[in-house]
C-alpha cells in the first residue's frame, strides 16, 4: 500500500509539473468549416480566425503572447475575433504597451473585431481599440466585402434587440456573434446568430479522459465543449490561451480557432 501511495503521489506531481509548465506552451491550431445558405456569396471561403482569454498576467507571458501572434499571422486571416479576458490582473503602463506592440503585429485582410470579458478593464480596452480591434459593446457592425449584401458582426455580454443595426436600406440574414460566457447563449438565442462565438471556459482547464472538462464554473456550466448545434445557430467555443485559477491545462492544450465560410 506504502508502495502505491508513493507511486500515485509520484504520477500526481509529474501531472501537475506537465500541466503547469509544458502544455500551456503547447498552442494548437483547430479548424472547422462554416456552411450556410445564409453566407453572402461575397464570403465564401473568408477565413476567420478566433483567439479569446489570453489572461496576460505579466511579462513572463510575452514569449507565449509572441508565439500567438505569429501563429495567428500564419493563418492568413481575413477576419480576427477576441471574445474577452486579455488581461488576468491589473497591469502596468508598460506592460499594457508591450501587448500593444505585439497586438498591433496581427494582420486581418479585412478587419478585427473585439469584446470585453470579465476580467478586463480600462486599459485592457484601451489596447484593443490601440491595436485596431474594432470594440463592440452591446453594439453591432455590417461588414461588407465585393457585393452590397454585408455580415452583421454582433457583440458584447448584455445584448438584446436594440444591438441590432436597422438600415431600411441594408438587409442582412447572416449574423455572427461575439459573447465572452458561453452559457450567455440562452438568452440571446432570440437574436437569431447564425453563428456564435464564446470563451471563458479554458476548456475546463483539466481534461479528464472520459469525462469531460473538470471545472464547469459560473457562465459555463451548461456550454463548455468546443461545439454545440443549438437550433438554427451553432455555438463554438474556445479553448484560450492562458490558465485560470488552477494555474494549469492538463489534456487541454491552449488553440486559436480556425474557421472557413462555405456558402452551401
Amino acid at each position: 500500500m506504502k508502495k502505491l501511495i508513493i507511486f500515485l503521489f509520484f504520477i500526481a506531481v509529474c501531472l501537475f509539473l506537465y500541466g503547469k509548465y509544458l502544455e500551456p506552451t503547447q498552442l494548437e491550431v483547430k479548424e472547422y468549416t462554416l456552411e450556410s445558405e445564409k453566407l453572402p456569396i461575397g464570403f465564401n471561403g473568408t477565413k476567420i480566425v478566433h483567439f479569446s482569454d489570453l489572461l496576460y498576467k505579466n511579462n513572463d507571458d510575452l514569449e507565449k503572447l509572441k508565439k500567438l501572434v505569429v501563429l495567428i499571422n500564419e493563418q492568413n486571416p481575413d477576419i480576427i475575433f477576441f471574445t474577452g479576458d486579455l488581461i488576468n490582473k491589473d497591469i502596468s503602463s508598460d506592460e499594457a504597451k508591450i501587448i500593444e506592440d505585439e497586438l498591433n503585429k496581427l494582420n486581418a485582410n479585412l478587419y478585427k473585431y473585439a469584446i470585453s470579458g470579465d476580467k478586463d478593464n480600462d486599459k485592457s480596452i484601451d489596447i484593443l481599440k490601440n491595436t485596431n480591434f474594432i470594440y463592440l459593446n452591446n453594439e453591432s457592425s455590417y461588414l461588407f466585402n465585393e457585393d452590397n449584401n454585408p455580415i452583421l458582426i454582433l457583440g458584447g455580454n448584455d445584448l438584446n434587440e436594440e444591438s441590432l443595426l436597422k438600415d431600411e436600406n441594408i438587409t442582412y440574414d447572416f449574423i455572427l456573434t461575439l459573447i465572452h460566457k458561453p452559457d450567455y447563449y440562452d438568452q440571446i438565442k432570440d437574436l437569431n446568430s447564425t453563428f456564435v462565438f464564446a470563451g471563458h471556459s479554458l476548456g475546463g482547464e483539466i481534461n479528464v479522459p472520459f469525462w469531460g472538462p473538470l471545472l464547469k464554473e459560473e457562465g459555463f456550466k451548461k456550454y463548455n465543449l468546443e461545439h454545440y448545434n443549438l437550433d438554427n445557430t451553432d455555438l463554438y467555443i474556445s479553448n484560450g490561451i492562458g490558465t485560470g485559477k488552477t494555474t494549469v491545462r492538463i489534456f487541454n492544450k491552449p488553440s486559436i480557432n480556425v474557421y472557413r465560410l462555405i456558402s452551401k
